[in-house]
């Protein structure tokens, strides 16, 4: 589960040699195997687990040798270090995060193939489009709040964590938020002028218990993060 969150960073898989920055990113690292699939085996997860360590430090030496901060896939290069400590400790054979993602590749496989949790994130985000007018040349169009981006981000994981403690048990889902915290996943998503508005409205918005107890947490611990 936490590979598929991950190749959404675009991670890539290492490179020999030294990186080139005329070359496009995607030229310079091929994406690993497990972005593909989650393995079903716990022998070949191991196997191919360092792969993804691999895959972080390439992209981190391609973004802080080639790319201005603004353009960078993450722009502190904090969030690479905090993102290789996780991935370390994943393909550590014996460590507790290791031991649940192992024994629970079969249910992660079979959660993130029948959820319906992007569909229902994209709904989410439908009755807060606003339609930018355009000239005749131009076809129709929409604007998203960032604060709305925000939500549905949390919408998702949120409903991601029920279908997981509900297919995979409590300790996979504390597992999963240990995860989505220690790599800071929703902050790209979440401005920090848009989190204590959201936690003020948080009642307006139609989630779950669950979705909405996750939600506070996470707009909360941001905004502690951002004030020490």
């Amino acid at each position: 589960m936490w590979f598929l969150l991950l190749s959404l960073f675009v991670f890539a898989e290492g490179t020999t040699g030294e990186i080139d920055c005329n070359k496009h990113r995607d030229l310079q690292c091929k994406r690993p195997k497990m972005f593909r699939e989650i393995p079903r085996e716990k022998d070949v997860f191991n196997a191919q687990c360092p792969d993804m360590i691999k895959s972080g430090k390439c992209l981190e030496e391609y973004d802080m040798t080639c790319k201005g901060e603004e353009h960078r896939r993450l722009m502190r290069p904090e969030r690479y270090a905090n993102i290789l400590s996780v991935l370390s400790e994943i393909c550590e054979e014996g460590s507790t995060l290791n031991e649940v993602a192992t024994s629970n590749l079969k249910c992660f496989n079979e959660t993130f193939s029948n959820t319906n949790c992007l569909v229902e994130a994209l709904n989410f985000i439908e009755p807060f489009k606003e339609d930018v007018p355009q000239d005749e040349f131009t076809g129709s169009t929409y604007y998203v709040p960032e604060r709305i981006f925000c939500m549905a981000e949390l919408h998702l994981l949120g409903c991601l964590l029920e279908d997981i403690a509900r297919n995979c048990g409590l300790r996979a889902r504390h597992a999963t938020v240990e995860f989505l915290q220690r790599t800071s996943y929703a902050v790209d998503e979440c401005p920090l002028e848009s989190r204590e508005t959201l936690l003020e409205d948080i009642d307006t918005f139609d989630l779950t218990e669950g979705q909405k107890s996750f939600a506070i947490s996470e707009l909360e611990r941001m905004k502690i993060s951002n004030e020490a």
